[in-house]
């Protein structure tokens, strides 16, 4: 059922959003300190006034979730139940059924959640599978048994439940078979966090009080340059006045001359005083129309001024808003990683734009979950090492002059060096002698290359090489950088720098072949004036030393593949004279330094982004116009630092892919159409494909000939695909042969035989997505 009003839609959402957050974070404080009958009051409130809300709407289902709900958190207060894990986890899941039923009230999109389930489970229900290890049927049962399987439902208490009450309008709905395990349900809140789209900002009356007074004030200013308006129309007249007087005075001038008589000296006199009095009379209201312009044009700039930060803060939301969302994501991790690990929060009241805010949620994320899965240890290795048993994240924002930094910490493993330069290295994105020649902030900086990761196996949590460089990206968005410190054994550091100024931003303006580009001066660390001696050749590039440290540059109109004009006064060879302006630009953990013609000035620009139909141009981030009028380029220093560094070595990945032969895997599958489809779908992502009909025969085409991987399914004849992987895995020349397993078993003890067994990667059939397995097959292989 959707919401039609559109006024109470509108209203429904921001309600429902504030105060599920309000609940779940609610109970994540009751969880560490369930004691605190305050904060269960407070939790009470706002289930009392959502449940008023949904039934107000006719949302039947999400009312009974939270009246359920409602009950559970009574019974804590009285004392009859406690927050037990349990306990916590069927709230939590109550919580997750219910904003996708109100995302279903308000966008129409079909919520897909058992609602007898979830209701049944805070009633106090068990809903589990039937066991395997059952009695085997008779042969006359056999003979009449149901293609479909069957589940069974126990239910503790179930003496205290009326029929009307656990089914309500659900009874004719609800049959055995669509009854899904709790035990069965992966987590589905590890990936909610980023699902969460701020998209209603609340603003306080003071506010916009504020902003009305301020809108007065145009307002006033208005009339007064309405005003000003009158004076200049009467200096018009009295120009028009002195100009009608001219041809009269030339007249006049002529007859003093023939004559001078008495009547014609005084009229000339009194001429030359009206004359007198209307330029003193226009002198005075110009003087007068001149101040008040003044005054004006200076209150009107400080009441726009004071308005565009009015209406800037009106966008600002704290920190909190996305920090918070991590409380429930570190929960629900590290119990599913058997870890222990505390989260941290500081700076949550630090204020940022609403775009900032909605972009940083998915770096947060997947930097957090990378920390947990490859960061870090299990309790018993952390004591092992003389570490406290439970782990620390730290998630810190704070204000640094014009940026915003946010900190994410935490004392784990640190990066494994030698593992990142070993698959830099199997990657193709390096070679030894270029990993050498790198620093240490060098390699670490390798984690954000597109498809790095050094999992050799995929999970749930990460492992596919999509994650760091969808950090990077989304933090080059928002024109800010990322930088990567680590210390082995005592945790790793992602600092991230973003710009506050969404709106504005202040910029140099370049000159480039006649031509004007603006550089964003938060990227500039230094402008130098370099003289031809400073720039050296080092292995065929440009190159200055800025503390010591060698530093490439290029000429601008380089970069941008415009024509070269150097001037004059940079062609004179061995030169000690400084006179070549250089800008020192960083891009995260890199300098460059950029060559330009001059420096015309400083000034702050509106950055207009790039029309819809230009997606992308390198090297630049958008548009602006200047003061005069005239339409400027903006550059994208990240882009510039890109291109510089591209132009200054080989690229190693591409030479590999020219040489490289189409990979060659087998497919092992009993199934003929699922064989077929896939058959296609890897040939036509550029594989060559053998295929096999079961275990046996995979292994022996194996043997045959010479493969870069294998996809195998695991319920197979003869020999299934986890018996296939563990003989395969004897062979030493093997070990390292990356092997996928596709199947429609989709427990985790069965992700865990297939782990076990040696699997590099376990994909389930039910969610196949042919997507998955091309990315999945491009880290491997």
């Amino acid at each position: 059922m959707r919401i039609e009003d559109d006024e109470l839609r509108e209203l429904y959402k921001a309600s429902t959003t504030e105060r599920i957050g309000k609940l779940e974070q609610g109970l994540l404080h009751l969880e560490q300190n369930p004691q605190d009958g305050v904060k269960l009051e407070e939790l009470l409130r706002e289930a009392h006034t959502l449940k008023g809300d949904s039934r107000m709407l006719g949302l039947n289902e999400i009312e009974m979730l939270i009246h359920q709900l409602e009950d559970c958190l009574a019974a804590i207060k009285r004392g009859e139940e406690t927050f037990d894990p349990q306990n916590c986890d069927r709230y939590y899941q109550a919580l997750d059924a219910i904003s996708q039923l109100a995302h279903q009230a308000i966008t129409g999109e079909e919520a897909n959640v058992n609602t007898f389930q979830v209701l049944a489970a805070l009633m106090g229900a068990e809903l589990e599978l039937a066991s395997e290890s059952e009695s085997a049927s008779s042969p006359e049962d056999d003979l009449f048994e149901d293609s479909t399987p069957t589940k069974t439902v126990a239910i503790k208490d179930s003496d205290q439940l009326s029929k009307d009450d656990l089914l309500g309008d659900f009874a004719s709905a609800v049959t055995p078979t669509n009854i899904t395990p709790i035990q069965e349900q992966k987590t589905s809140n590890v990936s909610s966090a980023s699902d969460r789209v701020i998209d209603t900002i609340r603003v306080e009356p003071e506010k916009l009080d504020a902003l009305m007074a301020q809108a007065g004030e145009l307002t006033v200013a208005k009339q007064r340059i309405a005003t000003q308006s009158d004076q200049i129309q009467q200096i018009s007249d009295l120009c028009m006045e002195l100009n009608q007087n001219k041809r009269n005075y030339r007249l006049l001038f002529r007859k003093i001359e023939q004559s001078l008589n008495a009547e014609y000296l005084k009229f000339f006199h009194d001429f030359l005083a009206h004359t007198q009095t209307s330029l003193e009379q226009l002198e005075a209201l110009v003087d007068q129309l001149q101040e008040r312009s003044e005054e004006d044009s200076t209150n009107l700039d400080l009441v726009s001024n004071r308005l565009e930060k009015g209406i800037r803060n009106l966008r600002l939301l704290p920190l909190s808003n996305v920090f918070n969302l991590f409380n429930r994501l570190v929960r629900d991790l590290s119990k599913e990683q058997n870890k222990q690990i505390q989260l941290s929060i500081e700076g949550g009241n630090t204020l940022v734009d609403k775009r900032i805010l909605e972009e940083l949620k998915d770096p947060l994320l997947h930097i957090i979950r990378n920390a947990i899965d490859h960061g870090i240890e299990t309790p018993s290795e952390r004591q092992n090492k003389g570490k406290p048993p439970t782990a620390t994240i730290q998630l810190r924002g704070y204000q640094m002059g014009s940026s915003v930094i946010v900190e994410i910490k935490d004392d784990g493993r640190g990066l494994d060096l030698a593992q990142i330069k070993q698959t830099a290295l199997r990657r193709g994105i390096h070679t030894e002698a270029e990993l050498a020649q790198m620093s240490t902030e060098q390699i670490q900086a390798l984690i954000f290359a597109s498809g790095f990761s050094t999992r050799t196996r995929v999970t749930d949590i990460s492992g596919r090489g999509v994650g760091l460089d969808v950090v990077h990206a989304n933090v080059e968005k928002l024109k800010g950088s990322i930088e990567v410190t680590s210390t082995p054994e005592r945790g790793c550091q992602f600092s991230l720098r973003l710009s506050s100024a969404i709106a504005t931003t202040k910029a140099l303006i370049l000159k480039v072949n006649q031509n004007a580009y603006a550089l964003p001066i938060e990227f500039v660390t230094k402008i130098l004036l370099l003289s031809q001696q400073e720039i050296f050749t080092l292995t065929g590039d440009r190159t200055i030393l800025i503390d010591q440290c060698p530093v490439p540059v290029a000429w601008l109109a380089d970069i941008l593949e415009l024509p070269l004009n150097i001037p004059a006064f940079a062609t004179v060879n061995n030169t000690s004279h400084k006179n070549i302006p250089c800008i020192i630009v960083r891009s995260g953990t890199k300098l460059i330094g950029i060559l330009i013609e001059e420096i015309l000035t400083q000034q702050e620009i509106i950055l207009k982004p790039q029309s819809k139909l230009i997606q992308r141009v390198r090297n630049f981030a958008g548009a602006t116009i200047l003061e005069n009028g005239q339409v400027c380029m903006v550059l994208n220093a990240q882009d510039l630092a890109y291109s510089i560094n591209k132009s200054s070595q080989i690229n190693t990945t591409q030479l590999l892919e020219s040489t490289q032969t189409q990979p060659s895997l087998l497919l092992v599958e009993d199934s003929i159409v699922i064989r077929t489809q896939m058959k296609r779908i890897l040939e036509s992502a550029g594989y060559q494909v053998t295929t096999a009909v079961d275990g046996l025969d995979g292994f022996n085409k194996l043997r045959q000939g010479k493969f870069d991987g294998i996809i195998s399914d695991v319920e197979m004849p003869n020999l299934d695909g986890l018996s296939l992987t563990e003989r395969i895995r004897q062979y030493p020349e093997y070990r390292e042969l990356p092997i996928i397993l596709v199947t429609t078993l989709a427990k985790d003890e069965d992700k865990s035989r297939g782990a076990q067994a040696g699997a590099n990667a376990y994909l389930t059939k039910g969610d196949f997505d042919q997507t998955l397995l091309l990315d999945t097959l491009n880290r491997l292989v």
